[in-house]
């Protein structure tokens, strides 16, 4: 918690090729998620990356090979040992928290009815945090974090600097891009045009 609200980006790795970039830029970045790999390279990479300091949460349907039944679990907690893990699926968060695993549930917003689920779903959500994707709804963003008592992450189609502040902004925690250039921005810090202009409304 105190890297995202310290840093406020979590960078989604999704080649393996990224994760050279990403260390270099760990000053930035509150976290790493982890999109890329199969369960003969997973550790590896995970290692890797906690060795720069930076926290490491798996996106457990994105592993080649990894089946989050028991025993997928039990060698994501024994021998993988990542900050935590995001997952879409219900059954998924119960088995991971049951293991005592930080747990991010994503959820994608495709209608209304997703969303009226998701704010009746919210006092009981065993996740640890959520993620709402994409992150371009702040309006919808700002409903959720203001009835959430845990963070709120959001991500997907985020192109822009502005966008991100606007999630921010919002009442998101954090944002999530694979946006390799944007990893390079520090968003701990007010957005450009409010540093040169403070009566700019973004």
């Amino acid at each position: 918690m105190e890297r995202l609200q310290q840093h406020r980006l979590v960078a989604a790795v999704k080649s393996p090729k990224q994760l050279e970039r990403v260390v270099q830029e760990k000053e930035r970045v509150s976290a790493v998620l982890l999109m890329t790999g199969n369960v003969l390279t997973l550790e590896q990479y995970v290692r890797f990356i906690q060795s720069h300091g930076l926290p490491v949460i798996v996106h457990v349907e994105k592993i080649g090979g990894l089946h989050m039944d028991r025993d997928g679990i039990e060698f994501m907690k024994r021998y993988v040992k990542p900050f935590g893990i995001v997952t879409t699926r219900t059954g998924t968060i119960k088995k991971a928290k049951a293991a005592g695993l930080f747990v991010i549930q994503r959820v994608f917003l495709i209608d209304t009815e997703v969303y009226e689920h998701l704010m009746d779903d919210l006092p009981t959500l065993q996740a640890d945090a959520v993620e709402i994707m994409p992150c371009r709804a702040p309006d919808f963003v700002k409903r959720i974090a203001s009835e959430a008592n845990k963070p709120i992450l959001t991500g997907g189609l985020l192109h822009t600097v502005t966008q991100a502040y606007e999630a921010l902004n919002a009442g998101a925690t954090a944002v999530t891009t694979s946006n390799v250039e944007m990893w390079t921005h520090d968003f701990s810090l007010p957005h450009p045009l409010e540093r040169e202009n403070p009566s700019i409304v973004i």
